[in-house]
Parts: C-alpha cells; sequence; structure tokens
C-alpha cells in the first residue's frame, strides 16, 4: 500500500469519526427532548395538541452523553410509546422508529466485497506475473495479507461501529493467507508437510483472531482455509501412494486439534455473538475429510490404512456430541437434529466410499464397515444414559435412529455377513425413542427381512452368511418385542395413539411376513430340495393364525403372549358374531391361508415320494380349515359359504390326488366329489347356509352329468356300471334326504313365522 493510498484511508477514517460524532450530538438532543415533561392534553372533544407539542416516540439515547443523562440503550431496544388521547389521531410515519434489518445483508455485501478483492488482485497479479520473480509473488502475497488481518483486528477493536467492514478486511487477508501457501507450493516447490503445517496453523491463527476480535466471519473463513488444506493433502495422498500414510496423518492430527480449538473457544468466545456455531465449521471439515479419505490406504490391506481413514468418523461423532449439546441450550434447537443428520449422511457415504472399493481387498473393505458401525453404535450408546426429558438427546433420538438404518443398509452392501450387527445396532438405537413414547423403531427392525430375503434369493449366496441372516430376522423379532415392552405411553392421545397403533399393526404384519416368507426362503438356502421350508412356512402361519395375528388390535407383544390366541375378529366363537358382515381382516386372513395352503399342496404335488408329500398334504389340509374358520361365523351368508366350500373341497381333491396319484378324471375323484357335494347338502340343511346345500346340490348334479355323458362316452364296463348304480342309489338317498329336511325347514317357519329375508333359513320351495 503506496503513501497516497493510506492518505486517502486515513481521510476516510476522520470523516467516519466527524460523522458518529455528529450522530452523537443529534441523538442526545433527541433523548433531552423526550425526557422533558410532558404536556397534557385537553379534555375537550374539539381541541387538539399541536403535532409539534405531542410527544416524541423515544429513540435510544445518545451512547457517549455524559453520565447525568439517561443511561444508554441499545439502539433496537423497543421503547414504550406515550399515551395518547383516543381522538389525537394516528402519529406521523416519520415519527415511527425504523425497523432493523439485522446484519445479514451487510455481511453479504462484505462477502461480495471480498469476493471482488480477491478477483482484483488475481487479475492484478496475471497482468504481470511474468514481471515478477517468484518469491517476490509468494512474499508479496503474505505480507499482504498479514496486514490485512492485522488491519481488520485493529479496526474492529477501536471502531466497533465499523465490524463489518473490519470481518471483511480480516476475511479477505485471511483467505489471501491460504493462496498464499498454495502458490509457494506451485511457484518455490514448497514441501507438502510444510504446505499442510503452515495452511494448519495460519487457520488456528485466524480462529485465535476470531476469538480476539468477535468476528464469525473470520472463522468461516478459517473452516474454508481447512477444507482448502483437507482437499491439497487428498491430491497429495493420491499422487504418491508412498507418502499417503504420513499426509493422511498429519491431516488426522489437523482434524483433531481444529475440533478442540474449536470446542474450547465456543465456550470462552463471550464477544462472539454465533460462538456455538464454532463447532460445526470445523464438523464441516471433518466430515469432507471422513467422505473423500483415500483408498489408496486401503489397497495394501494394512489395518493402519484402515485406522487413518475412519478416525475422522470418531472425531466428527464426538464433536456432534458436544454440537448438539451446545445447540439444545440455545434457539438452535432443531439445528442440532439437521446437523446430526449431516452426520448421519457423512457416515453413510464414508462406509460406501471405503467399502466398494474394488481396487481393495474384500478384509480391508470389511474392517473399515466393522469399525464405522462400532463408532456409530458408542455414540448411540452415549445417548443412553441422558434421559429422554430434556433437550438432548430427545431432538435427535430420532434421527439418531434414521442415521442407524442408513449406515446399518450400507454396512450390509459392503459386507452382507453383517446384517446381524446392523439389526443389533438398530435396536440400540431405538431405545431411547421407545423411552420418548415413539413407536418407529418396532416397524423397523422386522423391515430386515427385506435384506435377508435378497440374500436367500441370491444365485450364489454365502452359506455363513445366509445362516447369519436367518439369526438377524429372529433377533429382529425378538428386539421388536423387548422394545414395545419398555414403550412408554403415549403423552397426548388422540392422533398420536391412532398413529402408535398403526406402528404396531405394521411391525406385527412385517414379523408375520418374515417368519412365513423370509424363513423359509433362508432354510431352503441352506437345506436345498426336502420339504424342510414349505413345513417351516406352513407351521409358522398356522400358529401366527391361531394366536390371533388377524384381529385388529393385535401388536407384537400381544400375539408372543397370546392375548388374542383363539380369537376370531367380529365373532365371540365360531357359532357367534357380533357384527352382520365378514369383516375385511378375516376375509384378508382367509386369502393368505388359501393361498399357503396351495403354496404348499403345490410343493407336495411336485415332491415325487409319498412319504416326503404326506406331512405336506395334511398340513395343507389344516391351513385350508384354518382359513375356514375365520369366515365359519357368516357361513349362512352367501358370500362366506361359498368361499369357504370351494376353499375346503379343492384341498380336500387335491390331497386325494396327491396321496393316491389319481387324475382328475378318476372315477375315485369322481367319488370324492360326490360326497363332498352330500357332505355339502346336508351341512347346509343343518347349518340353515342356503349357499352351502347349493353349492353341494351343484356337484352332486355335475357328478351326475359326467358319469351319464363322458364315462358312458368312453364304453361300458363292469366299473363303470358299478359307479353308475352307486351314484344312483346315493342320488335317491340325498333326494329323501334333502326333501326332509326342507319339509321341516318349512314347518318351522309355519310355526315361527317368516324369517327375514337375508336370513336364508325358508327355502324357496316346500
Amino acid at each position: 500500500m503506496d503513501s497516497q493510498e493510506r492518505a486517502r484511508f486515513d481521510e476516510v477514517i476522520a470523516r467516519l469519526d466527524a460523522l458518529e460524532r455528529e450522530v452523537g450530538r443529534l441523538e442526545g438532543q433527541v433523548a433531552r427532548l423526550s425526557s422533558g415533561p410532558a404536556t397534557t392534553l385537553p379534555s375537550g372533544p374539539a381541541t387538539r395538541q399541536p403535532a409539534r407539542d405531542m410527544p416524541t416516540t423515544a429513540y435510544a439515547p445518545d451512547p457517549y452523553a455524559p453520565p447525568q443523562q439517561q443511561p444508554p440503550q441499545p439502539l433496537w431496544a423497543p421503547q414504550p410509546t406515550p399515551p395518547r388521547s383516543p381522538d389525537a389521531g394516528a402519529p406521523p410515519a416519520t415519527q415511527l422508529p425504523p425497523a432493523r434489518e439485522g446484519n445479514l445483508g451487510a455481511y453479504l455485501l462484505s462477502g461480495a466485497a471480498a469476493l471482488l478483492v480477491l478477483l482484483a488482485a488475481v487479475s492484478l497479479i496475471a497482468l504481470v506475473w511474468e514481471q515478477i520473480p517468484d518469491g517476490w509473488k509468494v512474499g508479496g502475497l503474505g505480507l499482504l495479507s498479514l496486514a490485512m488481518v492485522s488491519a481488520g483486528t485493529t479496526l474492529a477493536e477501536n471502531r466497533p461501529r465499523l465490524r463489518v467492514a473490519a470481518a471483511t478486511v480480516t476475511g479477505t487477508g485471511g483467505a489471501l493467507g491460504f493462496v498464499t501457501i498454495i502458490g509457494a507450493v506451485l511457484l518455490v516447490h514448497l514441501q507438502a508437510p510444510v504446505a499442510m503445517a503452515l495452511m494448519a496453523a495460519w487457520g488456528f491463527v485466524l480462529l485465535l483472531v476470531s476469538w480476539t476480535a468477535g468476528q464469525f466471519f473470520t472463522a468461516v473463513i478459517s473452516a474454508l482455509g481447512a477444507l482448502v488444506a483437507v482437499d491439497f493433502a487428498w491430491v497429495q495422498a493420491n499422487a504418491h501412494p508412498g507418502r499417503a500414510a504420513l499426509v493422511w496423518m498429519l491431516v488426522n492430527g489437523y482434524l483433531i486439534a481444529l475440533a478442540a480449538v474449536s470446542a474450547l473457544l465456543a465456550h470462552f468466545a463471550r464477544r462472539m455473538r454465533h460462538a456455538v456455531w464454532l463447532p460445526t465449521t470445523s464438523m464441516v471439515v471433518t466430515a469432507t475429510a471422513l467422505v473423500i479419505g483415500p483408498t489408496v490406504l486401503l489397497r495394501g490391506g494394512s489395518p493402519t490404512g484402515v485406522a487413518l481413514l475412519c478416525l475422522p468418523a470418531v472425531v466428527l461423532l464426538v464433536q456432534a456430541h458436544h454440537s448438539g449439546r451446545l445447540l439444545s441450550r440455545t434457539v438452535g434447537r432443531a439445528a442440532a437434529a439437521w446437523e446430526w443428520g449431516a452426520v448421519g449422511v457423512a457416515m453413510v457415504l464414508a462406509v460406501l466410499h471405503l467399502g466398494l472399493d474394488p481396487a481393495a481387498p474384500p478384509a480391508a473393505r470389511a474392517l473399515t464397515g466393522v469399525v464405522l458401525l462400532v463408532a456409530a453404535v458408542a455414540s448411540t450408546a452415549a445417548l443412553l444414559p441422558d434421559g429422554g426429558t430434556a433437550a438432548w438427546p430427545r431432538n435427535v433420538a430420532g434421527v439418531n435412529l434414521g442415521v442407524m438404518v442408513g449406515i446399518g443398509a450400507a454396512v450390509f452392501a459392503v459386507e452382507p455377513r453383517l446384517l446381524l450387527p446392523a439389526v443389533l445396532a438398530v435396536g440400540l438405537a431405538g431405545a431411547p425413542v421407545v423411552r420418548v413414547g415413539q413407536a418407529a423403531p418396532i416397524p423397523i427392525l422386522p423391515l430386515a427381512g427385506l435384506p435377508a430375503f435378497a440374500l436367500a434369493t441370491r444365485a450364489h449366496s454365502d452359506r455363513d452368511a445366509v445362516g447369519l441372516a436367518l439369526v438377524a430376522v429372529a433377533t429382529a423379532a425378538g428386539l421388536s418385542l423387548l422394545l414395545e415392552s419398555r414403550l412408554t405411553p403415549a403423552r397426548s392421545p388422540g392422533r398420536a395413539q391412532q398413529a402408535r397403533v398403526d406402528l404396531l399393526t405394521a411391525a406385527v404384519w412385517l414379523i408375520g411376513a418374515d417368519l412365513v416368507v423370509v424363513l423359509p426362503a433362508l432354510v431352503a438356502r441352506l437345506v436345498p430340495g426336502g420339504s424342510a421350508a414349505p413345513l417351516v412356512g406352513g407351521v409358522c402361519a398356522l400358529a401366527l393364525t391361531g394366536l390371533g395375528l388377524f384381529t385388529r388390535g393385535c401388536t407384537p407383544l400381544a400375539l408372543a403372549s397370546g392375548t388374542h390366541a383363539g380369537a376370531i375378529e367380529g365373532a365371540n366363537g365360531p357359532r357367534t358374531p357380533r357384527i352382520p358382515a365378514t369383516p375385511v381382516i378375516g376375509w384378508v386372513g382367509f386369502a393368505l391361508l388359501c393361498l399357503q395352503a396351495l403354496v404348499i399342496l403345490a410343493r407336495a404335488d411336485s415332491a415325487g415320494d409319498r412319504l416326503v408329500a404326506a406331512p405336506l398334504v395334511v398340513l395343507g389340509l389344516v391351513l385350508a380349515v384354518a382359513a375356514a374358520r375365520l369366515l365359519l361365523p357368516w357361513l349362512r351368508r352367501a358370500g362366506a359359504g361359498t368361499a369357504t366350500a370351494i376353499s375346503l373341497s379343492v384341498a380336500l381333491w387335491w390331497s386325494v390326488m396327491v396321496l393316491t396319484g389319481a387324475s382328475a378324471t378318476s372315477l375315485l375323484v369322481t367319488g370324492v366329489v360326490l360326497a363332498t357335494g352330500a357332505v355339502g347338502i346336508v351341512l347346509g340343511f343343518r347349518a340353515r347356509a342356503v349357499a352351502l346345500r347349493h353349492y353341494g346340490l351343484t356337484l352332486v348334479m355335475l357328478v351326475v352329468v359326467k358319469l351319464a355323458v363322458l364315462d358312458l362316452a368312453n364304453g361300458n364296463s363292469l366299473t363303470q356300471i358299478l359307479a353308475l348304480l352307486v351314484a344312483g342309489l346315493a342320488c335317491f338317498c340325498l333326494s329323501l334326504a334333502y326333501n326332509r329336511f326342507a319339509r321341516e325347514q318349512a314347518r318351522y317357519a309355519a310355526g315361527t313365522g317368516p324369517a327375514p329375508a337375508d336370513d336364508h333359513r325358508v327355502p324357496p320351495y316346500a
């Protein structure tokens, strides 16, 4: 800076001082006028006080006024409005105090000014770059940086009203310092470790300057410079793999020192308005180092490289705990949750970045996933002793659960054998959440069945990984029960209570899907062939049905304790419905059980060996009966009666064909169909179910048509003749029984009066 520029600078400072004194004098006059005796307004309605005698809205008094005057107050302090007469009219707009905008616009303009100054400096250097020696270039930038930082600090201490301008000058000088060090590396071939040490030292200097002058803007510039230092170290580590361990060791040391200094300054920087955000600025640097860690350290398979790459994760989690506590005590309580979520995103990206490097050995990649998962578990365990009543950690417990789910999914993508530790970690993260009355972790844990099922459907899966996945699915179900037992009551009824019921219902259905679908798939991978997998699925389906899965209000804990065992939704028993129509959940259970029965019977049909097929056939029939039981109270209704009859008939006919090996058109199957129709007619009359007896009558008529038309068309034989005689005798007996039951019901209807039309107790014929 030459003498002419310094003279202009001194002139500007002198003018600012004069303007400041003039403003102080005017504020003193306004304060004296406002402290004078108030004039009493006349009580007459037609008389008004002149506008010049009205009390003026008080502005803040002069902070430089003598001691005998009114004590100084900040310009933004709210002042009480003097009382006015109702008819005095609204005060002029010029008497209202101006609205305070804050310093956001000023700092934005300061940042723009700093950017323009940097661009001007770069343009000037580019203009005369070739004519300046390299040493002079670096030295000149360094001296200019030191001068601007010193000038900005001095200006902030001596002229508090010019703190925005001081922060601009200091921040610009700090940025030029980092540019100087990078220029020294490029121009005078400064060694990379020395350059990193200089950048770290300069960053600490800027932090101290920020603390001394109370300028948060300078701390932001220091964080940006630290990002430049980390990026520079990453470039050097990738360019020189032999020195990567040394370079990243220096980076870790710098991160630890930066985190410690930022944490201390946050407690002792009383003059800085945003001091609680100082740890956040250093957390950005730590997260960047974690996410972009050089994977060349993993390619040798050395545990040292894994430790160097994962150490920033430990530092970042410690910083998150410290910063979260600070923010939870201030107005930044909501910001603590967002900050925790950003930390989780950085952890997930780090797991994927380090664990999916194709050039690294599988053992090293798995080790990085283990280390990062352990660090996240330790961080979650630190949340448990704090309780759930204070702002910390209540405002981050839910976010931490999502973070742990993301980390667990990333770890599974890196190494499938880590599914069980991931499930345990998610269960631990759910403990502080259920302690504050939220049921979200309970349905999240059974979602572990999704990656387990994906593992079971792979063409080539490790048996150890499949076995661990099976244990993980069972563990997830057990942890859901444990968390529900620790769930505190809802603090607000109504919508929150309904949301909890919905979450618990989703949890119990997810557990059912894990046991009926995922578990058999895993067993099929462990024991290929045979009937073990369908038997496991069918038995689990029967157990869930018997324990009351298809009832309203069923939760994992109620299912395991047998609270709803044997219950039928909407009925007090198989013969006593409470509601006139079959509930939707009953139809859902009926459909799922029938589908399970068909799958098992199909597996038995393809088994080939009758000894293997026999238990499957029995299980399929039992499942069909269990499905019919859900509709049994509404057997008299057409839909429920027809669905029950068809499901049981198909299961019975298929079972006979599987066990005997007979075809669908054989006389044996024809006789079974005829017997089914007869049973349907008898039970239809006994239960007064019109649809059921009509179904039986339809089956009998179909058998008659088959015997009379299809079988006789194939020729006459003694067997066919005997079949026709037996079928005719059976039809004759059924006709007698049908007529008898019809007359009995007619007499019942005549004696008791006509039943309602929807009761179906009166037959349409005598």
